[in-house]
């Protein structure tokens, strides 16, 4: 009689728990920046909540660019880029910071929802080939 595989964890499987993770960790520390800046808290006392909102986002960055090598030019990461111009422009105009977190909170809500043939579609491509 042969002995059973062993089984492994699943490189997607691990790659969809890493993204869980950090998309949780990432929403969550941006929603404490983006409530203590609303509610007027000192910048000082934001800033570890600054640079692990950053983390999060390299983090996430890295996951899509590993999990697909096309990501930079499809319409998620259009959005990406939108996002985190709104975010950077936070520190050039800072007067426009209010608006200009919602404007990183909806870019952020739209381009993890939006449907699969948006999410896909490539600037290089087109849309998605169906297989």
């Amino acid at each position: 009689m042969e002995k059973p595989e062993k089984k492994r964890v699943s490189s997607p499987g691990l790659k969809r728990w890493l993204n869980i993770f950090f998309r949780t960790g990432h929403t969550g520390v941006a929603s404490v920046l983006f409530g203590g800046t609303v509610l007027k808290v000192q910048p000082a006392q934001l800033t570890v909540w600054h640079h692990l909102t950053i983390i999060g986002g390299m983090a996430l960055l890295v996951l899509e660019w590993r999990h697909n090598q096309s990501w930079p030019h499809r319409g998620m990461a259009l959005l990406v880029y939108a996002h985190i111009l709104f975010a950077a422009l936070i520190h050039i105009l800072p007067g426009l910071t209010i608006p200009l977190l919602w404007a990183v909170l909806i870019s952020g809500s739209v381009g993890s929802h939006m449907p699969r043939k948006y999410r896909h579609w490539s600037i290089v491509y087109g849309p998605e080939k169906k297989t």
